[in-house]
């Protein structure tokens, strides 16, 4: 799924609407069966517009990493590790980070 897919999903979690919520949490199910929902979370916490689309993200990258982070090659953590702290540089929003 392309991150503004995945974007959009993350975004229809958050709404207040529990029919809206179920379908956008089978997409996210089914969302994360690709190889390329890594890539994109990632893309979404460096770059998603919403602080809260970001945070999510986040969530969901350290979650799918806590399980895959051995798995993966030498060069992609290196590139995980420098793109996560590029983004925590560059977050403008510290309210939910650190309470």
């Amino acid at each position: 799924m392309e991150p503004a897919g995945l974007e959009q999903v993350l975004r229809e979690l958050l709404l207040p609407d529990t029919e809206r919520i179920r379908r956008a949490t089978e997409q996210l199910r089914t969302a994360l069966r690709d190889s390329a929902a890594l890539p994109a979370l990632c893309d979404l916490l460096a770059s998603a517009a919403d602080p809260q689309i970001r945070q999510f993200a986040a969530v969901l990258t350290r979650r799918r990493l806590i399980t895959r982070w051995r798995r993966l090659a030498e060069q992609q953590r290196e590139s995980l590790k420098s793109l996560v702290l590029t983004a925590l540089q560059k977050e403008t929003e510290w309210g939910f980070c650190c309470s």
